[in-house]
């Protein structure tokens, strides 16, 4: 089909800068009006997308591709962990615990006059609240991993944990290799991440996350614990109040220049390996100091934590964290979880994706890198690791692994290779746009040839009102960014209107 060239997507690119100006600007009055009340407000995205009928398909482990409920379920869970870490980021409570505060000068003029000057280096001071975040997550999760571990089996019911645990549980199965390493031989490798129950704990309006109700003291929020951390040490000795700074808290479990397993103990807790005396940076906390902390303390509770972790896991999941902070922000930079043609864009993402594994069967050895749709699809797929690794067997003849720290100039030789592959074996283009015009224009299209009976491109008495096309790309895409930019802005949701707006082109 080559109905869209580069001089097209020019003009559509250009036609929806110029929309999202006036959506932003609000410099021509809006032709939605403002919806009254909830019931009116628009539904996006569409919670048709979300349903899956479970008694018609296999489990999630067996050997199966996923489905689009659970790709888009996988977009509202990486929006969420945007969102997450923006909120972590901008939060002032969360300086105030971590000790971050602006460092402002005071300077005198020739005159006497005084001026006060900003702290440049406060933002980038700030970022290292989201590395601290990451830190204390992992712990949770090899925490929350070990428990697991310990229930026995329980089938495949067990409580959601919190979302900073899923997010390290996320990562951790988007590593095939080490998960496999680690968690062969554990029930965890047959849970998949359970789409439906996360679904359901996730507001996409404004992107919150509300734990299950009979999750417990599991469910703590990790986030209030950070904002909270002073209030549990209140009336507590200034020394212990000392020791227990959060930024502190487990600098030597993660110091990547320590490999040997003694580093499994922090240096906050290094009095507890030894009673020697040791040439290491000067211990900072004892078991004394732990215990002048009830047990039900959770600052107590998860410096404890740090005693029973594999510190070279630990540091290996930080670092994927850490990793997957780029397709988390390319996610929402294409925010297809609020795009008009969601359905049909993850449609087109699982059959890539299957055409993908086909390209692997038959270019053994070669690298392929995937485009940003199909590593979508390829993500959802490894978040089930018992039924990927079968299914990759079945399909690419061997276990496919995952690697995410690879150079961006073997990615960039690896990505042309696959482009000339992808031409040669299937004759069309393989990089996209993956912008909502674009998609949205895709779409229509397909329905075009789907409706009309899917004539011949070669076919001379076959046309497509193109117009008409345009008209349909320009009126849906236009609503979709205006109830986005309202939503952003915390005003009233727009109604869509029965006539069309003016086209800006």
């Amino acid at each position: 089909m080559t109905l869209a060239c580069r001089n097209t997507q020019e003009v559509l690119h250009n036609g929806s800068k110029a929309v999202l100006r006036i959506c932003i600007n609000n410099t021509i009055n809006p032709p939605y009006q403002s919806a009254r009340n909830p019931e009116e407000e628009p539904v996006i995205p569409d919670t048709a997308v979300f349903d899956q009928d479970n008694a018609s398909l296999p489990p999630a482990h067996a050997e199966r591709l996923p489905t689009v409920a659970e790709c888009a379920i996988h977009l509202e869970l990486l929006e969420t962990l945007f969102h997450l870490r923006q909120q972590i980021l901008q939060s002032g409570d969360i300086d105030k615990t971590m000790g971050t505060t602006p460092n402002r000068q005071t300077k005198t003029g020739y005159n006497g006059d005084t001026k006060t000057f900003k702290d440049d280096t406060l933002e980038s001071r700030r970022q290292t609240k989201w590395p601290k975040f990451i830190e204390f997550a992992v712990v949770r999760f090899l925490d929350w991993r070990a428990r697991l571990a310990k229930e026995g089996d329980k089938g495949d019911a067990f409580t959601l944990p919190p979302l900073d645990v899923i997010m390290v549980w996320h990562t951790f199965l988007l590593n095939p290799l080490l998960f496999n390493k680690h968690c062969r031989t554990e029930k965890l490798y047959e849970f998949p991440l359970p789409w439906q129950a996360i679904h359901k704990c996730i507001n996409n309006g404004d992107w919150s996350f509300a734990p299950q109700a009979e999750a417990g003291a599991d469910s703590l929020s990790l986030f209030e614990l950070f904002s909270t951390w002073d209030s549990y040490l209140a009336d507590r000795r200034s020394d212990v109040k000392s020791k227990l700074n959060l930024a502190s808290i487990g600098t030597d479990l993660f110091d990547t220049t320590q490999t040997d397993s003694a580093s499994n103990f922090p240096s906050i807790l290094s009095s507890l390996t030894s009673s020697s005396t040791r040439t290491r940076k000067p211990q900072l906390i004892t078991r004394e100091d732990l215990k002048t902390l009830p047990a039900t303390n959770p600052v107590r509770a998860h410096v404890e934590m740090f005693l029973s972790v594999d510190a070279n896991l630990a540091r290996e999941l930080k670092a994927a964290v850490l990793r997957q902070n780029s397709f988390i922000d390319k996610m929402h930079s294409h925010l297809w979880i609020r795009s008009p043609s969601l359905q049909d864009t993850l449609a087109r993402s699982l059959s890539r994706y299957s055409q993908f594994l086909l390209l692997m069967r038959r270019n053994r050895g070669k690298m392929m890198v995937p485009t940003l749709d199909i590593d979508l699809a390829w993500h959802t797929h490894q978040c089930a690791a018992s039924g990927y690794v079968q299914e990759t067997k079945k399909r690419v003849g061997r276990f496919v692994n995952h690697d995410d720290s690879i150079g961006k100039g073997d990615l960039d030789t690896g990505s042309g290779e696959t482009r000339r592959l992808w031409r040669l074996q299937f004759g069309g283009e393989y990089h996209i746009c993956g912008c909502w015009d674009c998609e949205m224009l895709t779409s229509e299209i397909e329905k075009e040839f789907k409706y009309r009976g899917g004539a011949d491109d070669e076919d001379e008495t076959y046309q497509i009102d193109m117009q008409a096309v345009a008209e349909r790309v320009d009126n849906k895409v236009r609503f979709y960014r205006a109830v986005e930019a309202a939503r952003r802005k915390g005003h009233a949701l727009p109604v869509s209107r029965s006539q069309k707006p003016e086209r800006v082109l």
